[in-house]
């Protein structure tokens, strides 16, 4: 077993031990989700296990999902690429379960909304440059119907989505620090809707180019 792997099945398991170490001392009532208006929903500190299984089972499915894949040899071309992607999920949902724990321990010493943009911001740069590395299959990337048809578009499509993944974290971390809380979400929402909407619409235009280009 790999180091990298080691270091997946760690960070895997961390959330359910930092649950663990500290459960004893939450409230009953722990913070689960913050509003950027300020206002906070609240749920039993046993519902942290549950978030923090999350992280577990993606540790332990995603190392996997090349064993499943029916274009599993193309793992082989981007496995590194593919593990560091694993390591850097793994790693933020146990940041964000180790937040989530500090403020529910010491309430209002973070500022919840943006902390959490800007990681999510970080998170979106690292993989926008991982993005182009990413070969043809089912699980990773940007998987729309016309890229999977054809390897030309497979590899423009993920190039575009790298380069909008990593603008779109660098905007989400300077707003996260330099803009008004009440606004990230409306910043959020357009973000999401440009990394959704960009890279599935060129996908479609550069398949029905190809497509033309054959039939002649």
């Amino acid at each position: 077993m790999s180091k990298k792997r080691m270091a997946i099945y760690f960070f895997s398991v961390l959330p359910i031990i930092m649950v663990s170490l500290v459960y004893q001392k939450l409230p009953t009532l722990v913070p689960m989700q913050w509003e950027a208006s300020g206002g906070v929903r609240y749920g039993d500190k046993w519902q942290l296990y549950i978030i923090a299984g999350l992280c577990l089972v993606m540790g332990i499915f995603m190392p996997l999902v090349p064993k499943i894949d029916p274009r599993k040899k193309n793992y082989e071309k981007f496995f590194l690429a593919y593990e560091n992607i694993i390591l850097m999920i793994v790693i933020f949902m146990a940041a964000i379960m180790a937040i989530s724990l500090s403020e529910s321990l010491n309430p209002g010493r973070i500022s919840i909304p943006r902390v959490v943009s800007g990681g999510v911001g970080f998170l979106f740069v690292f993989l926008g440059n991982m993005m182009p590395k990413v070969k043809s299959n089912f699980f990773t990337g940007v998987r729309t119907p016309w890229a999977l048809s054809s390897e030309m578009v497979w590899n423009k499509t993920q190039r575009l989505g790298g380069k909008v993944f990593f603008f779109a974290g660098l905007i989400m971390i300077l707003c996260a620090w330099f803009f008004p809380i009440s606004a990230m979400p409306y910043i959020i929402g357009c973000i999401m809707c440009v990394i959704v909407l960009y890279p599935t619409i060129m996908s479609y235009i550069w398949y029905k180019d190809e497509a033309k280009i054959l039939e002649k």
